[in-house]
């Protein structure tokens, strides 16, 4: 792990080396949101065009990087956590500065908050023709100095990418980022991961009885990024106090999660509650649901509502957020009033009651999916981005 400057090989500088080289930034290689799309990237990247890829991770090791380094892609550990410690942001981006121009990339793209305030900033520093930082919409790094340094950091940036129209007008007013760096490019998932399950109603994978209907949710359980799981929770409660015999199984984990069993057992739903902690499965998990319930408030886009829509599941939304884009309220999924557990339990409760009706809005999310967020389309706008059509044809 590099905590300062190392030598990096750079034997395969710009002027030997075949093809262009796309770096790519990035705060952790956990399991995430942005993770996953970086990893659904770079496969079709590596599958269509005739460019080099390397990863730096800035704050250590993580699951994320044993599917980056099975691609032949290589990844760069740092561990900037002690500069940032003590303060001393110019120096993280020094440590970026040396490694970007030992590797001599033709592009670097910048995922999460600090890659995108350091990395952009090293990377413009370092001379690199085409920089592009992608805004995740971190609304729980709200402070002045983020909003100030969001501010300045932009200027360091071609463009940014956001995956949202909705994100797009937070970007402007939260942060103050000019419209023309802005570019709304909806997050993609791999099709081929995903498909809609043989058949439905498949409750005795999780222990429940038959003529369970079973919804699926997927994120993480911390304090840090709230998924509002809880109401997911109440929501069943509820549903089954109407009569509707429904479940919900939940793919994360985190801090919050004994209080969210705490909830579970003093509503008296422990039994149709099921914690599966983080999975590597979540395709085959999916594969078994019914339906899908995101209750997050405010999601940039909600990678995971699109991975189950390509698994043919409907899905349940709030009505607030990017996700608001992805989902036809009436087509390929319904839409709730944020927060409002109640009316979200009614509509759990019409997809129990009809199952022809999670059938129509299920095949409807798969084709959506496959019309709209597919990674090959995705992948061919980032590269017209990247300006790399001349390497490429």
């Amino acid at each position: 792990m590099i905590q300062g400057a190392q030598r990096v090989d750079a034997s395969a500088s710009a002027d030997t080396r075949a093809q262009p080289l796309i770096l790519h930034l990035i705060d952790e290689l956990k399991i995430g949101g942005a993770q996953t799309h970086l990893v659904t990237m770079l496969r079709e990247a590596l599958a269509a065009y005739p460019v080099a890829h390397r990863v730096v991770a800035l704050f250590g090791d993580g699951p994320v990087a044993g599917a980056v380094r099975d691609m032949g892609v290589e990844v760069d550990v740092l561990d900037l956590r002690p500069h940032l410690a003590r303060r001393r942001f110019l120096g993280a981006a020094r440590v970026l500065d040396r490694l970007i121009c030992a590797h001599r990339p033709d592009v670097v793209e910048a995922h999460l908050t600090w890659s995108r305030l350091l990395g952009l900033y090293a990377a413009w520093r370092a001379g690199v023709p085409r920089r592009i930082g992608f805004e995740q919409g971190d609304v729980y790094l709200a402070s002045w100095k983020f909003r100030l340094a969001n501010r300045i950091g932009q200027h360091f940036a071609d463009q940014i990418v956001v995956c949202s129209h909705a994100l797009a007008d937070w970007s402007r007013r939260t942060h103050g980022i000019s419209p023309r760096r802005l570019t709304v490019l909806h997050n993609c998932v791999d099709l081929t991961r995903f498909r809609p399950g043989a058949g439905r109603s498949e409750a005795g994978a999780f222990g429940l009885p038959p003529g369970t209907t079973v919804f699926g949710a997927v994120g993480t359980l911390g304090r840090g990024v709230d998924k509002r799981t809880d109401v997911a929770i109440r929501a069943v409660a509820a549903a089954r106090a109407r009569g509707n015999n429904v479940a919900l199984v939940i793919c994360g984990d985190g801090d919050q999660r004994p209080e969210l069993e705490a909830l579970a057992a003093g509503l008296g739903v422990s039994p149709w509650i099921r914690f599966l902690g983080t999975r590597g499965d979540v395709p085959d998990v999916l594969a078994a649901c019914d339906a899908f319930c995101h209750a997050a408030p405010f999601e940039p886009f909600g990678i995971v509502c699109i991975e189950a829509m390509a698994a043919g599941l409907p899905v349940l939304v709030p009505d607030s957020g990017g996700i608001r884009e992805a989902v036809d309220d009436g087509v390929t999924g319904l839409v709730y009033p944020a927060l409002d557990h109640e009316a979200l339990a009614r509509l759990m409760g019409r997809l129990h009651e009809r199952p022809d009706l999670r059938r129509a809005l299920g095949h409807a999310a798969r084709r959506a999916a496959e019309g709209r967020f597919s990674a090959r389309g995705y992948v061919a706008q980032l590269y017209e981005l990247y300006n790399l059509a001349r390497h490429t044809s």
